[in-house]
């Protein structure tokens, strides 16, 4: 739950919760987005970290040809997506705060 993510965040000395918003293909916000957006706001608020939020749209798409081309079976990328997505969103993330297109 919220707390338990903030309380973490705070142990692991976190500067701050970067979220992929889950956008509709045409970039608007279903219902989906817009729960994440509650939950991601929830932490922020217990956590006092300021909030950031990347696309995500096309993050797992990303993940599964990477994994393809590294050559990982179709078994095995498929216990690794979720968390090379993470990694994909988060260098987006971070190299948008390098060029301040955040």
């Amino acid at each position: 739950d919220a707390a338990h993510l903030a309380g973490l965040a705070q142990k692991l000395k976190a500067e701050a919760i970067v979220v992929g918003l889950p956008l509709n293909m045409d970039g608007t916000e279903g219902q989906q987005a817009r729960k994440t957006r509650e939950f991601a706001e929830a932490v922020a608020e217990r956590s006092g970290l300021p909030l950031h939020y990347v696309d995500e749209r096309l993050t797992s798409v990303e993940a599964d040809r990477a994994m393809v081309e590294g050559g990982l079976s179709r078994r095995r990328r498929r216990g690794h997506r979720d968390a090379l997505s993470a990694v994909l969103l988060l260098q987006e993330w971070l190299g948008s705060q390098r060029t301040g297109t955040s």
